[in-house]
């Protein structure tokens, strides 16, 4: 996570920004529930424009390795022929997740 990012777009309400990035944990949380399901059917399409939008998201809030993370699997073919770690996603989503309260509390 990029703390100063993270500051710079919170525009001194660092606890406002932090529940506006718990709204995105929880919403990618949903969506991963589905994720398994589509990697197992080969939806790969459609799983690849779900990790995106969450992409998108994380590169809000300044979350580079799950930008990263995520990218990687933007490559043509990656999840045809690596699939998505869904255990280390999940991992990355809840050290983010510590990082940004960490963020949110030490601001004063």
């Amino acid at each position: 996570m990029n703390p100063v990012y993270f500051l710079k777009m919170a525009h001194g309400d660092a606890e406002g920004f932090k529940e506006l990035a718990f709204d995105y944990f929880n919403d990618t949380r949903r969506r991963m529930t589905g994720w398994l399901a589509l990697l197992e059917s080969g939806s790969f399409g459609s799983l690849r424009d779900d990790l995106h939008r969450c992409k998108g998201g994380a590169s809000l809030f300044g979350l580079e390795r799950l930008v990263a993370m995520i990218g990687a699997s933007e490559v043509p073919s990656a999840l045809e022929t690596r699939g998505f770690d869904l255990a280390a996603f999940e991992a990355e989503l809840s050290a983010a997740e510590n990082a940004v309260s960490a963020i949110a509390e030490s601001v004063p």
